[in-house]
């Protein structure tokens, strides 16, 4: 089905880029598609350009990286003829249908609504699948039966796109669809998958992305090495859901003059593997899958070290010390994992106690300045180089986050006690 151009598309065949892509493509049929489309017919703002050219695709993108000016990069390898030029303000992918209909390049798109091509030329909108239907149904719907088969990714592009479109919902048939291939993830190049991932963990919504994740058979199984598999962890989805409110308490608590902002995707990290069996050795090997950044990964083992909230000072005092700028993610963290359990005045009493700690003792806990050198203690004890050195540096640094040692005195006092006979 065609339709006639709307005024927001016909601002969008105006634009710049598109205008650039009409002059280097004399001749040629040449088209938008996918999410340009997409989010200009719902009011989103894009900065991605999708292109398709009837042919002659590496002359146009070389014509279309001098007008523009952009730098052309060559995708796809030998199997398909696709190009993206990377500019000041935007990015455009240009495929090359090198002779093939258009009808047949949208059937292989992934969701009805990415399935849409605008015309440059006519203004004309080929929606061969009912992708206006689904827009203003606000509906994610496979294209075909085959939609997710060609490239099991789009089992997780389907919650991505849930997050990223405002008030969607997906089809139950196409979960059903969709389904069926969670279990080829494992086929999928694994920086493909962890980007996917890290785009629905960086959503405010990301609780409603791992709710269809688990639908889909993605968690736990991806995680535990058996995507496909149904299985339903405890109170996750509830922790993810409590831990927006955690950290803006968190937030709210913090000292003045101490920052107190949550990494929420860190915590969310950690939270997908906290009630999960042998949680840092399955974070190890999932990291070792090539799905998680390693960056994430630390702070996710970082954030699984603990479990009970710490009682009293000395502890609490620990806490921030042993976490270091991640205080108020591991606080945020523990906070929703409690909420989920139905602790929170538990948790909100708790975060009082370490706040005050904080405010009281001051920001250096969290990396206190070192109050003796290695030489000094070479020097003072009469030590050589080496493991004891450390050994007795980590010690006057755990006594320093401990209270029991202030100053350079007090510190080498402390090393020749524990260094006298007897």
């Amino acid at each position: 089905m065609s339709h006639r151009s709307t005024g927001v598309l016909r601002l969008l065949q105006r634009h710049p880029v598109s205008q650039a892509l009409l002059g280097a493509s004399a001749g040629c049929e040449c088209h938008l598609v996918g999410g340009v489309v997409r989010d200009r017919l719902l009011g989103l703002p894009c900065a991605d350009f999708d292109a398709v050219v009837e042919r002659d695709g590496e002359a146009i993108a070389e014509r279309l990286a001098r007008s523009l000016p952009a730098r052309p990069v060559r995708l796809g390898g030998k199997e398909f003829a696709a190009y993206r030029l990377v500019g000041r303000d935007f990015e455009l992918d240009l495929w090359d249908r090198q002779g093939g209909s258009l009808a047949s390049d949208l059937l292989r798109r992934d969701f009805t609504v990415n399935a849409m091509a605008l015309d440059l030329r006519s203004g004309d909108l080929a929606d061969p699948h009912g992708g206006l239907r689904d827009l203003q149904d606000r509906i994610l719907r496979a294209v075909g039966p085959d939609s997710f088969a060609g490239d099991p990714l789009r089992v997780l592009r389907l919650p991505r796109l849930l997050l990223q479109l405002p008030g969607f919902a997906a089809d139950p048939a196409t979960v059903d669809l969709a389904r069926r291939q969670t279990a080829r993830l494992t086929e999928v190049a694994a920086e493909r998958v962890r980007d996917e991932l890290a785009r629905i963990l960086a959503s405010r919504e990301a609780h409603r992305g791992v709710a269809l994740l688990e639908a889909l058979h993605v968690y736990p199984g991806l995680w535990l090495g058996r995507p496909g598999e149904a299985m339903v962890v405890d109170h996750t989805i509830g922790e993810l859901e409590w831990l927006e409110p955690c950290a803006l308490a968190v937030r709210r608590g913090a000292p003045s003059g101490v920052a107190g902002d949550p990494d929420l995707e860190a915590a969310r990290w950690g939270l997908l593997f906290a009630s999960l069996p042998q949680p840092l050795e399955t974070l190890r090997r999932f990291a070792r899958a090539g799905y998680v950044l390693r960056q994430r990964a630390d702070e996710a083992a970082a954030l699984l070290h603990w479990e009970d909230l710490p009682a009293g000072e000395l502890l609490q005092r620990r806490f921030l010390h042993d976490c270091g700028a991640l205080w108020p993610t591991a606080a945020a963290f523990l906070g929703a994992r409690h909420a989920a359990r139905g602790e929170v005045a538990a948790w909100t009493s708790w975060l009082r106690e370490t706040v005050g700690v904080l405010g009281r003792v001051g920001a250096w806990i969290l990396d206190p300045p070192a109050l003796l050198t290695g030489h000094e203690v070479q020097r003072e004890l009469g030590l050589a180089p080496g493991p004891e050195v450390g050994r007795a540096l980590a010690l006057v640094r755990q006594a320093q986050v401990d209270g029991t040692v202030a100053d350079r005195a007090t510190a080498l006092a402390l090393l020749r006690r524990r260094a006298a006979p007897g």
